[in-house]
């Protein structure tokens, strides 16, 4: 091989080194920074009990630079060269996996991940195998071989590992929406909250009572829950009792809110009802009692408690008004009790669209794009 071949060999091989380095740099980053903060987050909650703050910016910095370290450190030991240098980012990009392989079970007091083991067993293989192969392919390690070939073979190794860190570390959309939905909640960020997942049709449980409980603390109950997919009737107000479906959040922050707890055993509307009738409750209890019958579509039971909590004078949140327009509607009243006219001549238009043909998933559709954010939607199609 010329000099001239070796000057450029070696001088792509530095190159190499730089550009894997800011290639590894920016993973890093974005995929703590972007698309893992909010399993990130958690993990510092969970580890630091709540005790100290999580920076989101900072910590995706840091831990880039350590990792950075910890290649330096791998390829000071084995000293891969050549075609195999990208390897020594192995032990980093293991780490990434193990910081973002966070599951629900996160925030339980006896929660334990494989990773506390499995990292430094694969680590520790990884540096023994590479060591040991190192002295058997010494030759070829110091071989200078085709420039395109060194590009090649060392971006390769870096676009796999990169895919394997993405396939390991946590990508249910649904979860990081509630972890999302949690922190903005924990920051009293009640907007936010409501931003979460809200162009998305999905919606968990946890979700939608994070939801709930973020319009509850803004005022807005009676005039945004059917905003947003209810796939639960009432259960969607209430955390599951379950701790491995839940998060930080358990219902008796929900009970906090209401200003009362239930009794061992006692039904949900039950309680809901007496704590508004009784008086025991917050004022955030009225809506939440409302809110629960339109959820159970109990129209019947939801227009007898509406004038024991509203003066005739007084103007109803919008889901109210249009459940009050629904329950006269059903029972053919000539007479709307709700002075207002642009709601009622929507409700008819609402029932005009009903009338064209179709099948029933097509007409359920239909509606859903023209009405889909109205309580007349929901009572009708809503299983």
């Amino acid at each position: 091989m010329s000099d001239y071949t070796n000057a450029l060999y070696k001088k792509t091989a530095r190159i190499m080194i730089a550009v894997c380095g800011l290639l590894f740099s920016l993973f890093s980053f974005v995929y703590l920074y972007v698309f893992q903060r909010d399993v990130l987050e958690a993990l510092h909650f969970s580890l630091a009990h709540g005790k100290t703050v999580f920076a989101p910016l900072a910590s995706a910095i840091i831990i880039t630079l350590i990792l950075l370290l910890l290649r330096w450190g791998v390829n000071s030991l084995l000293g891969l060269k050549g075609k195999v240098r990208a390897l020594a980012y192995l032990p980093s990009f293991l780490v990434l996996c193990a910081l973002t392989d966070v599951g629900r079970g996160v925030y339980m007091s006896d929660y334990h991940t494989p990773w506390t083991w499995l990292l430094p067993l694969l680590v520790l293989l990884f540096v023994g195998l590479g060591y040991w192969l190192r002295g058997v392919f010494r030759v070829q390690l110091n071989q200078e071989g085709n420039v395109w070939g060194l590009v090649n073979s060392n971006l390769a190794i870096l676009l796999g590992l990169c895919v394997l860190t993405v396939c390991v570390g946590d990508s249910n959309r649904t979860y990081h929406h509630e972890l999302e939905a949690e922190y903005y909640l924990r920051t009293q960020e009640y907007d936010k909250v409501l931003e979460v997942g809200e162009r998305s049709l999905e919606a968990s449980r946890t979700l939608t009572v994070f939801r709930a409980v973020a319009l509850s603390h803004l005022g807005q109950m009676g005039d945004k829950l059917f905003a947003y997919p209810q796939y639960y009737r009432s259960d969607g107000l209430f955390f599951d009792s379950d701790s491995l479906h839940t998060l930080r959040y358990t219902n008796d922050s929900i009970y906090y809110l209401l200003g009362a707890r239930p009794y061992a055993g006692e039904d949900r509307m039950v309680f809901l009802r007496n704590i508004c009738y009784k008086g025991s409750g917050k004022y955030t209890s009225l809506d939440y009692y409302l809110s629960a019958l339109l959820l159970e579509k109990q129209l019947d039971r939801f227009m007898e408690a509406v004038p024991d909590f509203y003066l005739p004078e007084d103007t109803l949140p919008r889901y109210y008004r249009e459940a009050a327009v629904l329950y006269h509607a059903e029972r053919n009243d000539t007479l709307f009790p709700v002075a207002d006219s642009l709601m009622i001549r929507r409700f008819k238009a609402y029932r005009e669209l009903q009338q064209k043909g179709g099948s029933a998933l097509e007409e359920q559709n239909r509606m859903r794009r023209e009405f889909g954010d109205t309580y007349w939607w929901y009572y009708d199609y809503q299983k």
